[in-house]
């Protein structure tokens, strides 16, 4: 809904030639000649025009240097800031690090627990559950082509999976129920029943699971930051029904090193940042680049020096995740 909002903001600072109010409504989308880009179709008109004029807005580029189209004068300042990340630029560009990544390198689940300890269980993001199923095909000589994976893979989905209770020397409980509680809102749907057995080693073959152990399935990326998972145990060996209530620890990806490029050869000095979409991937460097806005001329510059730069991650409970970011790239004198 960002896109729309940010469009009406845009149109609502336009007038026509000699100040006269405007008025338009949508009309449609349709494909940029890159192949890729959605434009968005608005017929504008105004008082003494002939006939609307159509204009076609990309909201998912952005530059400093927003100005009227020809014809147009601002009525006041277009005050834009950066878009947020794509989201569906960011889902599409997780799947395939996670492909890519996943074929050769083992990601280690993400506690339920803040201390790293594993004791009621585990999760397994999104990009972890496309990672192992990367995994998995790439050792039986199947490998995922990122350009056209199997349709399961597409659907967003993340996987919990909680532990028996132990209590000493007693027998363990065996949890009966997974629940993510929000702070507000509803409740997300789980994605089918819960998982055990037989169940539970085919969605994780290869996985060393204690018995008992059942797993849920939810149609998300990963937990929301406000999210608890709650697993409740019925009456056993450890005395009365039990509830475990564990919420979930973020903390934000932050920048390490990140130098500014010279301008290159034959590129004007300028003030405007070349902007990017980018995923910071487990070991804290940028992937998936994508131009953004800015000078266009200095977009091979840019993604170039960005991938020399380098971050803490972000992290769910001490684990490492991967979250889209937009980088600003702000270039010094010709080296």
């Amino acid at each position: 809904m960002y896109v729309a909002a940010r469009e009406r903001r845009y149109l609502d600072a336009l007038r026509g030639p000699s100040g006269e109010p405007i008025t338009y409504k949508r009309i449609g989308a349709l494909l940029a000649p890159d192949g890729h880009t959605i434009l968005d179709g608005y017929e504008v008109t105004y008082t003494g025009l002939d006939k609307p004029i159509t204009l076609y807005l990309d909201a998912y580029h952005y530059d400093d240097a927003l100005k009227a189209p020809k014809g147009f004068v601002c009525a006041v300042p277009i005050a834009l800031n950066p878009p947020p990340p794509d989201a569906f630029l960011a889902l599409s560009s997780l799947m395939k690090l996670a492909i890519e990544q996943g074929a050769a390198k083992d990601f280690e689940p993400i506690p339920l627990e803040p201390d790293v300890s594993s004791a009621h269980g585990f999760i397994l993001d999104y990009f972890r559950v496309i990672a192992r199923a990367s995994r998995a095909a790439a050792a039986s000589s199947t490998p995922i082509d990122p350009k056209n994976p199997p349709r399961d893979l597409i659907r967003t989905q993340m996987l919990v999976v909680a532990y028996p209770l132990r209590c000493g020397d007693r027998e363990p409980v065996a949890p009966a129920a997974i629940e993510i509680v929000p702070a507000q809102g509803e409740a997300p749907r789980r994605d089918g029943d819960l998982a055990s057995g037989g169940a539970l080693a085919r969605l994780l073959p290869g996985m060393n699971l204690p018995a008992g152990a059942i797993g849920a399935t939810y149609p998300l990326e990963r937990p929301r930051p406000s999210d608890t998972i709650k697993i409740s145990y019925p009456e056993g060996g450890c005395g009365a029904a039990n509830d475990v209530s564990l919420p979930m620890k973020y903390t934000n990806a932050r920048p390490l090193k990140t130098p500014a490029p010279g301008l290159p050869p034959g590129q004007g000095a300028t003030d405007r940042p070349v902007r990017l979409q980018a995923l910071i991937d487990a070991d804290g460097t940028a992937q998936q680049i994508v131009y953004i806005g800015g000078p266009e001329a200095l977009t091979a510059a840019a993604i170039e020096a960005v991938h020399g730069w380098t971050a803490e991650p972000a992290r769910l409970n001490g684990a490492p995740i991967v979250i889209p970011v937009l980088l600003q790239v702000r270039f010094g004198r010709t080296p």
